[in-house]
C-alpha cells in the first residue's frame, strides 16, 4: 500500500491496532457466550433500505474520479443504526450512523473480499468529527473503558478533548432520515484528501414523541417511507490546507469555511416496507468496512488504517459464531 505524503505510521501502531482488536474481540465473547454475536458498534439496526445513488452531471474534471467519473445510478443498500454496544432505547444519546454499500462498482478494489467484488461502501455518522485523533488515543480510550474507576478517570482527566467530543458527539434525535451524516476521517479522491458528508433534504421535520418507544427511530423511518420517498445529497469536502485539516488527527474538524462540500450525488430512498424478517436478517449479517473501496478512494489516517484489521477480524468472528457463510 502507497501512503499518502502526509499520512504518518508510528512504530507502535501495530501494537496499539492488535491491543484494540484483542480487547474488543475479548469484550464480544465474554459479554456474548451462546447465541447470536452482534456487532461491537452500530449493533442496533433501525433499517436495511433499498436506495439509488445518483451521480450528478455538473460535477468539475477534477471530481470525476472512481464512483463519480461518470453520470450513473447505483442500486444501494442502506443501513441506519445506533452506535452504542449495547442496544439501548433509542431516547438515549447516542452517535448513529450510516452505512452504504453501493452495487455493480466496477474497477481496481482495495481488496478481494466478497463484500468488496462488485461494492463501493461509504460509512458516515452523525458527529463532524472523531472522537479520538488517532489509533493511540483510540486505544487508551477502549482501555479505560474496560479498566477500573481509576483507569476511567486517569485517561478521561489527561484527554479533555475527548470528553467535550463525547459530551458534544451524543445526542437525540427524532428520525434517522432527517440526520447529517459525516465520514470524520479522510479519503482519497486521485491524489485529494477529501471527506464525505450526507445532508437531508427535509420537507417537515419530525420531533421526538413526548412518550417515544425504546425503537422509535425504526418507527419514524417506517411512518415517514411508507408515506413518502426520503432523499439525501451527497458531498465531498477537498483538503484545502494540511496545517488545519490533517489526515492523521480524526478529531480535528475540517471547517466548511474554508472549504465547503461540493454536491455530487443524492441518494434517494423509494416508498418501501423495509421492517420484514428477511431485510432485517440481511442487514444483520450484512458487512460494511471503508475498505470495501476503489483504489481511487483509499481510506486515510491510522483510524481508518486500524478499521481495516480491526472490521474485517470481527466480523469474520461473527461470520463463524453465528454460522453465517
Amino acid at each position: 500500500m502507497n501512503l499518502h505524503p502526509q499520512e504518518v505510521v508510528s512504530s507502535f501502531e501495530v501494537q496499539y491496532i492488535a491491543d484494540v482488536l484483542a480487547r474488543l474481540k475479548s469484550q464480544l465473547v465474554e459479554e456474548h457466550p451462546s447465541g447470536t454475536m452482534p456487532r461491537d458498534a452500530h449493533p442496533k439496526m433501525h433499517g436495511l433500505v433499498e436506495a439509488e445513488f445518483v451521480i450528478h452531471d455538473d460535477l468539475p474534471d477534477d471530481y470525476k474520479i472512481g464512483v463519480f467519473s461518470q453520470v450513473k445510478t447505483f442500486k444501494a443498500g442502506v443501513r441506519f443504526s445506533n452506535a452504542n454496544g449495547a442496544a439501548q432505547p433509542d431516547l438515549k444519546r447516542d452517535i448513529r450512523g450510516i452505512a452504504l454499500k453501493l452495487k455493480q462498482v466496477v474497477g481496481e478494489k482495495l481488496t478481494d473480499e466478497p463484500d468488496c467484488f462488485e461494492n463501493q461502501d461509504f460509512l458516515l455518522i452523525s458527529t463532524d468529527s472523531f472522537l479520538c485523533d488517532g489509533i493511540q488515543t483510540f486505544d487508551g480510550m477502549v482501555k479505560a473503558i474496560q479498566g477500573s474507576l481509576w483507569q476511567k478517570l486517569g485517561f478521561f482527566v489527561t484527554h479533555p478533548s475527548v470528553v467535550w467530543k463525547l459530551v458534544t458527539s451524543f445526542k437525540v434525535f427524532a428520525n434517522p432520515l432527517q440526520i447529517r451524516y459525516f465520514s470524520c476521517t479522510p479519503y482519497l479522491l486521485g491524489n485529494h484528501a477529501v471527506k464525505y458528508c450526507l445532508t437531508p433534504v427535509i420537507q417537515t421535520c419530525d420531533f421526538v414523541p413526548p412518550e417515544p418507544a425504546d425503537n422509535f427511530l425504526r418507527l419514524a423511518m417506517k411512518q415517514q417511507l411508507l408515506n413518502a420517498p426520503a432523499e439525501f445529497v451527497f458531498g465531498i469536502q477537498r483538503q484545502a490546507n494540511p496545517n488545519t485539516m490533517p489526515i492523521e488527527d480524526a478529531s480535528v474538524l475540517w471547517k466548511e469555511t474554508q472549504s465547503p462540500f461540493m454536491p455530487v450525488a443524492t441518494l434517494r430512498i423509494p416508498m418501501q416496507n423495509f421492517d420484514t424478517h428477511e431485510r432485517n436478517q440481511l442487514g444483520e449479517n450484512m458487512r460494511f468496512s471503508p475498505w470495501h473501496s476503489l483504489t481511487v478512494h483509499r481510506p486515510l489516517g491510522s483510524i481508518n488504517r486500524a478499521r481495516r484489521i480491526v472490521y474485517h477480524s470481527i466480523s469474520e468472528l461473527r461470520r463463524r459464531v453465528n454460522g453465517v457463510g
